[in-house]
């Protein structure tokens, strides 16, 4: 970063930003007025979009917008150590999907919907995997009318985002059977192709230019190499995980009405360095500029994700100094060297701060930051979102409540405000 002959004036104005920030307030909630827009977004680089390629994917990326998830709902699943936690649509405490919800989201603005799905509960087994009604024992929590076929209440929820003129992206969520990949990569490989060619026979010819599928959620294999205690397995860890991504553009591309498709590509854990590593490839296709990259953002972790103030990986409950801002634009900056200024559009499918224990104004910041780069830099920003309620004597974490009138939290109010849309 280049420093201007007023940057001595510039560290007074960020130091006073910070004292306001993470020192001097008090408030639970910020307000529109209480901030200076351009205080909140000095440190974000300008719009670069003019100076990348243009393709038919990075457009599509471009015109999606400003995109959120529908967490914790048609990805619930039983696990993940938690009792309250059980498998179906409104297994984590959610209400069920509705027309009058994405309605919701899109007069809250978003022109995208991210709709995570698990269907390891609904497959039955070998050799077909094919996908119905529950096979849990004990069922699932999928209250009516929702109708009991998997697969049917997704393309219920698909066609409802759809004929809202929303871009959609399907995937493959909570799917946990894939990391046996690194130990039984044929078995698996053959239940995931048989997955996809049931999704994309489903929607075949479904809007090719809306609806986007993505391969998977977040997966790596860490048993055979993980950045916290690296051993001889890298290559082969990254070698399944290209493979499964090929394999999912070769099956959906195998199926007719999926020939001009846009597929997302997960990332290695989606994680932002790991995907630029040199490690990860793009898979091969049959038709030009229809493949896109997916990554996540929850950095740092210490902010985003840790809640409690004890635990052993560490904590923190702000974010915002100068520091902090460059550490975003070097990821940032990571993804326009590796993919965006060879033409490879990227998706960011999840970013987002918890609300347990933490500087209301620092998260207003750091989503705001987010969210800006993002669409400086030409990627669709999708907002990680799990609904707003109060959860076992808890917030749940959400931004907005999934019941009637669905309103928005003030925070997240106030980070749209903030944003300027290139």
């Amino acid at each position: 970063m280049k420093i201007s002959k007023t940057f001595f004036a510039f560290i007074i104005a960020i130091t006073f930003i910070l004292c306001t920030s993470q020192m001097c307030s008090s408030k639970n909630e910020t307000t529109t007025a209480d901030i200076d827009r351009h205080e909140y977004l000095r440190l974000i680089p300008d719009s670069i979009i003019k100076d990348l390629p243009v393709n038919p994917a990075m457009t599509l990326v471009r015109n999606m917008g400003i995109g959120i998830n529908i967490g914790n709902t048609l990805d619930a699943t039983s696990g993940f150590e938690n009792p309250y936690w059980h498998s179906g649509e409104n297994g984590w405490g959610n209400p069920s999907i509705t027309r009058e919800f994405i309605r919701a989201l899109k007069n809250h603005g978003y022109e995208s919907i991210r709709l995570p799905v698990t269907w390891k509960d609904f497959m039955g087994g070998a050799p077909d995997y094919l996908v119905g009604a529950c096979q849990r024992p004990g069922g699932c929590n999928n209250n009516p009318p929702c109708p009991p076929n998997r697969m049917d209440r997704v393309e219920q929820v698909v066609k409802w985002i759809l004929e809202e003129d929303m871009y959609c992206v399907l995937n493959v969520h909570h799917d946990d059977w894939i990391y046996g990949a690194s130990t039984n990569q044929a078995a698996v490989t053959d239940r995931f192709v048989k997955l996809w060619t049931q999704i994309a026979t489903r929607f075949a010819n479904v809007s090719q230019e809306k609806l986007i599928f993505e391969s998977m959620n977040e997966i790596g294999f860490d048993d055979l190499w993980n950045q916290r205690s690296p051993g001889s397995g890298k290559n082969q860890a990254f070698d399944i995980l290209n493979s499964l991504n090929q394999a999912f553009v070769n099956t959906v591309r195998a199926i007719p009405g999926n020939a001009n498709r846009f597929l997302l590509i997960a990332g290695y854990w989606t994680n932002i360095a790991h995907t630029c590593d040199p490690l990860f490839k793009m898979p091969t296709d049959t038709i030009r500029d229809r493949l896109i990259v997916s990554v996540h953002y929850y950095d740092p972790s210490t902010f985003c994700i840790a809640e409690e103030r004890n635990n052993s990986w560490g904590f923190r409950d702000t974010w915002g100094t100068i520091v902090d801002y460059q550490e975003l634009v070097r990821e940032y900056d990571r993804l326009r060297t590796t993919f965006l200024e060879k033409g490879v559009p990227v998706i960011m499918g999840e970013y987002g701060v918890t609300l347990i224990n933490k500087v209301e104004e620092d998260r207003i910041r750091w989503m705001a930051a987010v969210k800006q780069i993002s669409l400086n830099y030409g990627i669709c920003p999708m907002l990680w979102d799990t609904g707003w309620r109060i959860e076992n004597g808890r917030h749940s974490g959400g931004e907005i409540s999934r019941n009637s009138p669905f309103a928005m939290r003030d925070s997240l109010k106030t980070v749209w405000e903030i944003v300027n849309k290139p």
